[in-house]
């Protein structure tokens, strides 16, 4: 049996007004055309669904037992209309996004703000990671997009270049090299110093010389797991540490200092992630245009 939705709103219109030329008038339909959909439907059903009078149009005994279904469906298929059409607006959805937890409590509060206050109804949900557990979420399919650092992909995820970010010295407002405009590298050597993750000597150091590294890798660094670790430390007079632009919110919470670090000068791309061989939800993908269209937002 092959049955259509306009067969089947046909059929709803004349029952419900009791005439062909009515119905037809209501969806916009030739007398003629609505008289063959009925048809077609009756013959689909191989039973007479309404009884043609001169000047009237009644169920039959059929018919009246098939409507309140053709009812329901047809509600039931509005509703799923309106659902999917809330979706595509952004009048509903979820949003779930996971971030390094340095760029959750900086930099993604503000792209999220920015975002609902374009589509409030979303809901948004942040996880914040470990950032070598960056995509450990999407590849379980928890989250549709996460935002970090640059890392190395397979090729089933996407990544996006969002922008480059400057690390910088962070340091006491007190400390001798807080008044600098500028500071070198190799200028850290009388202080400890704490790098900020795990992997950051690894990054930084196809970027700096051989004295660098070596300096970077003396009895006198110390190394942690997190940002907030790291600027604690240094609020608290034991060593110095570096960051990106995007910390500065925090940075100024705990008092600090930021200077412009040079020779070299150490940027990170900072990068947007979403699945290669899935679709994204409306929500996501907006959310993913709005950041890509104005950065900055974050």
């Amino acid at each position: 049996m092959n049955l259509t939705l306009r067969q089947l709103r046909a059929f709803a219109a004349v029952a419900e007004a009791g005439s062909f030329t009515a119905a037809a008038r209501q969806l916009h339909l030739t007398q003629s055309a609505l008289s063959v959909l009925v048809r077609e439907l009756e013959r689909e059903m191989g039973v007479q669904l309404l009884d043609r009078h001169t000047r009237a149009v009644e169920l039959s005994e059929a018919g009246r037992e098939f409507l309140p279904s053709v009812h329901r469906l047809l509600a039931e298929l509005s509703t799923a209309v309106a659902s999917v059409t809330d979706l595509r607006d952004k009048k509903k959805g979820l949003l779930r996004l996971a971030a390094p937890q340095l760029m959750a409590c900086t930099f993604i509060p503000r792209a999220v703000s920015a975002y609902r206050q374009r589509h409030p109804e979303v809901e948004v949900r942040v996880t914040d990671t470990l950032p070598e557990q960056l995509l450990a979420g999407m590849r379980a399919g928890d989250v549709e997009v996460a935002v970090g650092q640059d890392m190395a992909v397979d090729d089933a995820v996407l990544r996006r270049p969002l922008l480059r970010d400057r690390h910088w010295l962070i340091c006491p407002a007190d400390h001798p090299l807080a008044r600098r405009r500028t500071v070198r590298w190799r200028e850290l050597g009388p202080w400890t110093f704490i790098a900020p993750t795990r992997d950051f000597r690894q990054r930084i150091a196809p970027e700096v010389d051989a004295d660098v590294r070596a300096l970077l890798n003396g009895p006198q660094t110390q190394e942690v797991s997190y940002m907030t670790t790291a600027l604690g430390m240094v609020a608290n007079g034991l060593g110095l540490t570096v960051c990106p632009t995007y910390s500065a919110p925090l940075v100024r919470a705990w008092g600090l200092a930021m200077v412009r670090l040079a020779e070299p000068d150490f940027h990170r791309e900072v990068c947007v992630y979403t699945p290669a061989r899935r679709s994204l939800s409306p929500a996501a993908a907006s959310f993913v245009d709005m950041l890509l269209a104005n950065p900055t937002l974050a």
